[in-house]
C-alpha cells in the first residue's frame, strides 16, 4: 500500500513538471475581424480631422481597419511607383475560411531580393481609454508569455516565396515567426514550432517578470512578410491568409488582483494616450496631404 501510494505522488509530480498550461488561441480570424473592429468604432465609418482651439486632432473611423485599407509596404530597392499602386489589398470570399484577407504584391523583375510587409495602416490597439485588454483574438494576445508554435491558413500559387508572422511584445520589440514557403496550391495551414519552448518546469529558465506600471505580458500582430527570393519569378503575385492560431503559455494563471491598479494610477492609460498622440500627429499629417491630393485630382477630371 505504501509502495503504491509512493507510485501515485511521483506519478502526480511528473505530470505537474511536464505542464499542461499550454492554450490555443486564435490570434485574428479574417472571416470576423472587420465586425469586430466596427464595435469597438460604431461612429463615424470615416476619419476626420477636428480643429478645435487651434489643435488638430484625428477622429479615427473602423473603415480604417478595413481590409482594403490594409497596406503593402516594400522594401526601399522595391518601391517604385509602378510597384506600389498595383500592391494592395481587399477582402476576399473563400468557401472555405469565409472572409479572407487577399492580397496582391507586384515585385520588381530584376533579380533582386526583395520582400513586402502586409500590415493594417494603423496598429492594432491593445488597450482601451479606461487602460483594459480589448481585440483579444482580433490581432491581440493578453497575458501570453512563452510562444510554442502559430500557425497560418495560407492559399498558395506554386510560387516559392516565404512567409512570415511579426508580433509586437510589451515593450515594442518585433518577433519574427518565419512560416515557411508557399511553393504549393491551394489552402495549407503552415507552423512555425518553437525549438527553445519546453513544458518540462525543471528545463526552463525561470525569472520574475516585473508587473505594473509595466504591462502583463501580450503579444499584438504586426505584420505578415512575403519574402521573394530574386532568382525567383517577379511581377504581380497573390495570396489569401484566412486566420492565425497561436499555442502559449500564460503568465497568469489566476489574475485577480486584491487592488485594481490601474484603477488607482491610470498609468498605462497615460502611456497609451501618449503614445496615440504621437501616433495622431505623423498621421494627420498624412491625412492631410491625402486629402489635398484626392481634391486635386477631382479637380483635374471636371
Amino acid at each position: 500500500m505504501k509502495r503504491k501510494s509512493i507510485f501515485i505522488l511521483v506519478l502526480i509530480f511528473t505530470l505537474h513538471l511536464t505542464g499542461f498550461s499550454v492554450i490555443q488561441r486564435t490570434l485574428i480570424d479574417f472571416n470576423t475581424y472587420e465586425e469586430k473592429m466596427k464595435q469597438q468604432f460604431p461612429e463615424p465609418p470615416e476619419s476626420y480631422i477636428t480643429n478645435i482651439d487651434g489643435k488638430p486632432s484625428l477622429v479615427v473611423g473602423y473603415k480604417e481597419y478595413s481590409l482594403e485599407n490594409w497596406t503593402v509596404e516594400l522594401n526601399e530597392s522595391a518601391s517604385d511607383v509602378k510597384n506600389r499602386v498595383y500592391s494592395y489589398c481587399k477582402a476576399v470570399k473563400s468557401q472555405k475560411f469565409g472572409t479572407t484577407l487577399g492580397v496582391r504584391v507586384h515585385f520588381p523583375k530584376w533579380n533582386n531580393n526583395s520582400y513586402a510587409l502586409v500590415k493594417p495602416v494603423f496598429d492594432i490597439k491593445v488597450y482601451d481609454t479606461n487602460g483594459q485588454f480589448i481585440n483579444a483574438e482580433n490581432g491581440v494576445l493578453p497575458n501570453a508569455y512563452e510562444i510554442k508554435s502559430i500557425s497560418v491558413w495560407v492559399n498558395g500559387r506554386n510560387y516559392n516565396f516565404g512567409l512570415a508572422v511579426r508580433l509586437r511584445d510589451r515593450y515594442e520589440n518585433i518577433h519574427e515567426f518565419f512560416m515557411g514557403w508557399l511553393y504549393f496550391d491551394g489552402w495549407r495551414k503552415l507552423t512555425f514550432v518553437n525549438p527553445n519552448f519546453t513544458e518540462k518546469v525543471q528545463a526552463k529558465n525561470l525569472k520574475r517578470e516585473p508587473l505594473y506600471p509595466y504591462d502583463i505580458p501580450y503579444y499584438v500582430f504586426d505584420s505578415f512578410v512575403i519574402y521573394r527570393p530574386g532568382f525567383e519569378l517577379g511581377g504581380d503575385f497573390v495570396t489569401y491568409i484566412a486566420k492565425v492560431e497561436v499555442e502559449y503559455t500564460p503568465y497568469f494563471v489566476d489574475s485577480e488582483e486584491d487592488i485594481k491598479d490601474e484603477e488607482v494610477w491610470n498609468i498605462i492609460t497615460a502611456r497609451m494616450k501618449r503614445k496615440e498622440e504621437f501616433e495622431s500627429k505623423r498621421l494627420i499629417e498624412n491625412m492631410y496631404l491625402y486629402q489635398q491630393e484626392k481634391y486635386r485630382m477631382q479637380g483635374e477630371k471636371k
